[in-house]
This record gives C-alpha cells, structure tokens and sequence, in this order.
C-alpha cells in the first residue's frame, strides 16, 4: 500500500464483535489498511460484508453491543492541521482508547463473562481431546489440528481479557514506584536503577493473568534490563495506559466522550445513505447547520447563520437565503443529502466518510451529488472513504478501492489494479455482477451460494465454499495478503508460485466499455 503521501488514518489487525443474544459474531476480522492525505477510497463488498461497520469505528459510533476487540487505529494529523489553531486534534492519536474510554462498566463485564465462558468451554473440548490421543484407530494428525484450534481460542480470549480488564488495586499499589521511575526518566530510560526494573519484573511474575499494560510494561522493563533500546513511543503508550488504569471509570468516560466529540464531525465527518437519519424534520435545515457550525466553532448566531448560507449555496441549494427557514420535508431526496453534506462540511472535517449516499437516489441526481463530492473535496482538501456496492461509483470517484468479504480485506488496489488487474475469485464476481457486462435477453450473472456466518470461527478463506476456482488448500487455511505490486495486493492462494495457472473469467475481457459503461454522470 505503499505511496508517496504522508497516512492520515492506519488501521491495523482490528477486530470488532458483537454480543448478540449470548453469542459472539466477529463482523471484523483483523482488517489492517492505510488511508492517505488527500485521496478517495472506496470500501466496496456484498451486504453483510461489514463495510459500514468497519467506518464506524473510526468514530465510536458502533451499536451498544459492539466494541472494538483487538487492533489499533491510528490517527495522523497533517502539518496543516498541526498549525492551525481551529483543530481539534493535533497530536497523532489511537481512536482505539477513546472506543475503550467510553465502554460502560456493564459493557466490560460482559466481554469478560463471554471470555471466561468461551476459556472454560474450550479447556473442556481441550481436556476431552487429550484423552483421546492415546486411543488405538484415532486419527492423531485430526486430534492434534483440534488441539490446536483450541489453543488458539483460549489465547485469544485471554488477550481479549487482558485488553479489557483493569489492574487490581493492590497491583497499582505495588507498581506505582516503578512506573514513577519510568515516568520521571522517560527522556533517558538508561538512568533508571537496576533494582527498580527487577522489583516491577517481580511483582509481574507474581501475577497468574497479565493485564495488556501489565504485558507492555513486562516488554520494557526486560528491554531495559537486556540494554536494549525501547522506543519513545513505546513509553508514551505505556504511560498513558498507566493514566488510564489509575483513573476512576466515570471519569475516563466523561474525558472519552469529550474527545469523540472533537473526532465526530470535527475531524471525521459522516454521509449517510438515508438523510432523515442525520436531520430533525421539525427543525428547519438553516438551524441546523448553524447548531453544528456552532457546536465546534466559538461563533455568534448571526454568523453561524451566514456561514450556513454560504454552506447551502455552495452545496448547490437554490435561493439559499429563503430556504434557510425550511423543513426537511419541503426538499427532495437529493437536495436532502445535499443538507446532510453541508452539515458535514460546517464542523471543517479532515475525513469524510460516504456511507452509501447515492443508494437511494435515481441515477440523474445520483452524478449530481457524486460531482458535488468531487469538487468539495478539491475545495475544502478532504480525505474521502466512500462505502459502496455499485461498481459504476467507485470507476467515478475513487482513486483506490479496497474490497472487503466477510469482515476482511481480500483484495487492495488503484481503480485501474482492481478493474483491470483483479487477482481475487471474489473480485471477478464482483464485477462479473455488472449489469453492463450481460448480454440481452440472458440471465444476468449472480454469485452463488451466501456469505458465510460470522457466529462461527471461519476455517481457510471465507469465500472457498463459492468459490469456483477454490484449491483443497482454501478449506484448510486463510491465505495471507500476497502483495502483487507496491500499490496492489490479494488474499487468495492462486497467487502462490504453486498454484496451478487459473485465468480470469473471459467476460471480463469487455470489462473497459463496461466500466466506461457504468461510470455515473459522465
């Protein structure tokens, strides 16, 4: 994914579940992707895929039962953002810890009773295993494979907990001295006494179950006690941990929720595909993108008024000055999501995230918006994810599309890769879809079969059982990311040197004119 523009937003190995009645459904399955200053990408995929779910967590703005379960993302403000004295956010930060910040103490008690349910489960099929390994006429390679499996489970609900759960009081007790230590020569860790670092490596030996900062903190006191170099970064993470760990709940909660609310709008901005759900139909539209001008920036009413005049005009609002006192119920769908936009753009966003928001509209009003989003973006330099299944609208606005299954990126590239250049089975189906690529009078293509359910731990790669080209290998293991080029890369086993030769559908040898085709508004 490498480019010569500096990151904005770098998510890496997240997981997010949800605790749907007792059961745990992973809609993300470690999804680790960059996003850079200045471009459009487009999250493309079937319903279900976790498209939406996985922008939602750049904003906490996930359902009550959902939470962010491993991974971080990381936010990097420009230097531009740096110097100017109306941001909100201008050191790099990991959204992760506000999501965490704002978890409720009932939130956390159920990840920690579903972790200790699914640990004393497992341990059980673990135990009922080992008995079984000495038995005559068993298959030792298949009850060693399920041995592993459960392993693997109990490790990952163990770091689960160990990220979710808080140090006891006596702990903090015994480790304040060290961390003290640690925060007062931070500048120069190598000044820290010997002594110290083997008082805190003991007190963490004495543990049963390390904590995620009692496990970062081990990390560094046995660097410095190796004489190896720990990263100032590192110390930074850690002591801000240790803030977080030595701070009631409540009060983490309210200092989160203070800072979600300089990210929501302020620095990342959301479109939705259904505008009623952004507006107040008892409102009229000009209130309400004053209130949000006003909300982030410290501004009269009159000029917020002006402001959103100006905002109406530019979104392409006609005779902005007398529809400021307008109910939504007086515009149409489109001149609707152009409010939503403007509403958008008052908070002065860095990152704008389209969820689908020329689903619901015909295809005239359609190129319309997607030309406004174009030339807002130029104008005001936003960085744009757009989350989408319609192909024709990622061949219009996007520079690169990142092609999500089943809560993982199967597939990365520019338009030009992903169209042209597609390695992944998923994605020829995905455009094989194109209705410009039918021919009259036929059927037009469908994928079989349906996505596969995310209750359950997926064996090899999720989309092997619809697979045509699937190989034995796929219903045994998840293949990794094979990178194609510096800008291109795909999940999928035909890319391995051992793979048999497979060649892509021949319908998508007409795929220029279909593209051409399917491109909204032009």
């Amino acid at each position: 994914m490498a480019t010569n523009k500096d990151k904005i937003i770098s998510l890496q190995d997240v997981v997010v579940k949800f605790n749907v009645r007792g059961r745990m459904l992973t809609a993300i399955r470690n999804v680790s992707f960059d996003i850079y200053d200045g471009e459009t990408v487009a999250i493309v995929g079937e319903s279900g895929s976790g498209k939406s779910v996985l922008t939602k967590t750049l904003t906490n703005m996930l359902e009550s039962n959902g939470y962010i379960s491993n991974g971080t993302i990381m936010y990097f403000p420009t230097e531009e953002s740096k110097n100017n004295s109306e941001t909100a956010i201008k050191e790099d930060v990991n959204l992760v810890n506000y999501h965490k910040g704002s978890l409720t103490s009932d939130t956390r008690r159920k990840i920690k009773k579903s972790n200790y349910k699914t640990i004393n489960n497992a341990k059980i099929r673990l135990e009922a295993l080992n008995t079984r390994l000495g038995v005559k006429g068993v298959d030792t390679d298949e009850i060693l494979a399920k041995i592993k499996d459960e392993s693997e489970i109990i490790h990952d609900a163990y770091y689960e907990l160990s990220t979710f759960s808080r140090l006891r009081k006596r702990t903090v007790l015994r480790l304040t001295p060290t961390m003290k230590e640690i925060s007062s020569k931070k500048k120069n860790l190598s000044l820290i006494r010997g002594r110290q670092i083997l008082a805190g490596l003991r007190i963490l030996a004495e543990q049963e179950f390390l904590t995620e900062f009692e496990l970062n903190l081990k990390h560094i006191l046995e660097s410095l006690k190796n004489a190896q170099i720990v990263e100032e970064h590192e110390v930074n993470a850690l002591l801000a941990a240790w803030k977080f760990q030595t701070t009631p709940t409540w009060l983490n909660k309210r200092e989160a929720t203070k800072k979600l609310k300089q990210v929501r709008g302020g620095t990342i901005a959301t479109i939705f595909q259904d505008p009623m759900t952004s507006l107040n139909p008892l409102l009229s539209v000009g209130f309400q993108i004053s209130e949000a001008i006003r909300l982030h920036n410290k501004v009269s009413r009159h000029a917020a008024k002006e402001q959103a005049i100006e905002l109406m005009n530019k979104v392409g609002i006609p005779n902005a000055e007398k529809r400021y006192h307008d109910i939504p119920g007086k515009y149409s769908g489109g001149m609707r999501q152009r409010i939503v936009i403007a509403i958008a753009l008052a908070c002065k966003p860095k990152v704008l995230i389209c969820d689908e928001p020329t689903t619901a509209l015909d295809v005239t009003i359609q190129a319309q918006i997607l030309e406004l989003i174009k030339e807002l973006k130029k104008e005001f330099n936003l960085t744009v994810i757009f989350i989408t299944h319609d192909l024709g609208v990622v061949a219009n606005v996007a520079d690169r599309v990142a092609v999500l299954y089943a809560g993982q990126i199967i597939e990365y590239g520019t338009v030009k890769d992903i169209f042209f250049d597609s390695r992944h089975p998923y994605t020829w189906a995905l455009l094989s879809s194109l209705p410009q690529l039918g021919t009259k009078g036929e059927e037009l293509f469908a994928i079989t079969g349906t996505p596969p359910s995310l209750f359950n731990k997926i064996k090899g790669d999720a989309f092997a059982p619809r697979n045509k080209f699937a190989l034995a290998i796929d219903f045994e293991y998840n293949p990794p990311m094979f990178e194609i080029s510096k800008t291109h890369g795909a999940r999928t086993w035909l890319l391995d040197p051992r793979a048999p030769k497979v060649e892509k559908p021949k319908m998508l040898e007409n795929l220029k004119e279909a593209v051409s085709e399917a491109k909204v508004g032009e």
